[in-house]
């Protein structure tokens, strides 16, 4: 009897229970598919809506110039004809162009411009001047990689710190101590201390906390001032935080790879190469499968302006084992005017193999036969998977660390054990692809690019970028790193 109660019981639970497993899956496939399609959604927002191309001014006559050195004055009638070579490479060929405002923030800049411009006595403008106009006016975009001429028109935050005191923490709040006796700090700025404590390594490579603050100033410091508190007294000092400024060194090449104390070091200069006979970045990423089963490594970023992120792909699939998801969410603009200024670019290059720029070019226009020609490419987009690490990883970065590079340093870190050595990054990942025009009477020249990315967020970090865990002077990060890695064996 009870057997034949059992058995209805086990056909039930047979056929439901996957019916039910099933509709839970189904579920969370639904919301992912969801998820996926509200984010390219909302990035497809971003990008401009091209209904015609017929105001696309020949972008040939922005390239296809002689530069001369001894121009500083123009007429005014041929600045007014620069303005609208500006307005038709930014609309055609800028990816941030909707991003910073579209038509109507574009259109405001350029009545702006012809105002200013009309407002200069006499027929003729200063270049200068043009320049001062132009700049001005396109103060609104906050993108790393734009540059007008050697402008950079991208807000940037810098790490101001000062290494005078150093702080442990205890139950009762960052202490230090001054003359033998133990000092609270209480206030900053009339603050709590929180926000102006940053984790740091002293030359032991111990861990302490020294006051920084990031900030876009122009000024060479920051004046702070502290409220210090011990058994018997309260002292109030003004303290001036100085910025920790990148690290230069000589670059000869992309890649070196060397050891201290055993601990490898991975010098990485550049993600692209320096010259043409620069082989390293092929060791680069040769070596990465033989990191696979060190302890630790060093990874040195600082001054590494960036390059090709297809080297990043490569080195951390040959570090991982896995391909790398992406979960930036990118698409290019092709025009007339993106694919002849990248074509241009291309051929000009003087640090890349004539045979990779010769591969480079066709693949440039293949672009010409996309079915998404002229506009925007396909919207890529993926969940980055967790993938296991046992290596300890330490990446010493600075406010050069820009790009590629970051983008390097951003997926990285999303693995285990790693951990982010220096100050705030560049901040120059909103676009990419950087393509150079010159406005054909001015010559005035920019730097503009036709990718644009964006974090799931939605953040724009340009000027920011991104932010250590130990924020260390980058000078002496490399040193104090290592001294770290022996005091945790």
């Amino acid at each position: 009897m009870k057997r034949k109660n059992i058995l209805p019981l086990t056909l039930i639970l047979v056929i439901v229970f996957p019916m039910l497993i099933f509709s839970f899956c189904k579920s969370n496939l639904v919301t992912h598919y969801k998820t996926m399609s509200e984010v390219k959604s909302k990035f497809q927002d971003l990008l401009y809506k091209f209904d015609d191309f017929d105001d696309e001014l020949p972008v040939e006559d922005c390239i296809d110039i002689e530069l001369e050195d001894d121009l500083t004055y123009i007429d005014k009638d041929l600045a007014l004809e620069d303005i609208e070579y500006l307005l038709s490479l930014l609309k055609y060929g800028y990816a941030g162009y909707e991003f910073f405002g579209g038509d109507e923030k574009f259109s405001r800049a350029r009545r702006n411009m012809i105002w200013s411009l009309r407002e200069v006595l006499g027929d003729e403008i200063p270049i200068d001047r043009f320049l001062e106009i132009i700049c001005t006016e396109l103060r609104f975009i906050q993108d790393a990689h734009f540059l007008i001429e050697d402008n950079k028109i991208c807000d940037f935050s810098r790490y101001f710190s000062s290494r005078k005191y150093a702080f442990k923490r205890d139950s009762n709040g960052y202490y230090t101590t001054i003359d033998d006796k133990i000092h609270y700090l209480i206030k900053v700025n009339n603050e709590n201390p929180d926000r102006f404590m940053k984790l740091t390594l002293d030359e032991d490579g111990s861990l302490i906390y020294n006051l920084g603050i990031l900030s876009d100033t122009e000024n060479i410091y920051v004046p702070l001032e502290i409220v210090l508190e011990s058994e018997n007294e309260i002292m109030r000092e003004k303290i001036s935080l100085f910025e920790y400024i990148p690290y230069y060194k000589e670059k000869t090449k992309s890649y070196n790879y060397y050891e201290i104390d055993g601990i490898p070091i991975l010098e990485v200069n550049s993600f692209c190469r320096m010259c043409p006979e620069d082989e390293s970045i092929e060791e680069f990423i040769k070596d990465s499968r033989s990191l696979r089963d060190k302890e630790n490594i060093i990874i040195d970023l600082r001054n590494n302006t960036g390059g090709s992120t297809i080297n990043v792909d490569n080195w951390y699939r040959g570090f991982t084992g896995r391909r790398l998801q992406r979960d930036i969410i990118e698409s290019g603009l092709y025009t007339d005017t993106s694919v002849t200024l990248t074509r241009n670019k291309f051929e000009n290059k003087d640090n890349e193999k004539e045979i990779v720029k010769e591969q480079c070019l066709e693949v440039i226009s293949s672009y010409e036969d996309k079915r998404y020609f002229p506009g925007w490419s396909p919207i890529t987009f993926s969940d980055f998977k967790p993938v296991e690490n046992k290596v300890n990883i330490y990446i010493l970065v600075d406010k050069s660390t820009a790009s590629a590079a970051e983008f390097f340093t951003y997926y990285l870190r999303k693995l285990d054990k790693v951990l982010l050595i220096g100050t705030n990054t560049n901040g120059c990942t909103l676009t990419g692809n950087c393509n150079t025009a010159y406005l054909p009477n001015s010559q005035i020249k920019l730097h503009i690019s036709h990718k644009l990315y964006m974090n799931k967020d939605f953040e724009n970090t340009d000027g920011i970028g991104l932010l250590p865990d130990l924020w260390v002077k980058p000078c002496m990060a490399l040193d104090r790193v290592i001294e770290y890695i022996k005091n945790n064996k």
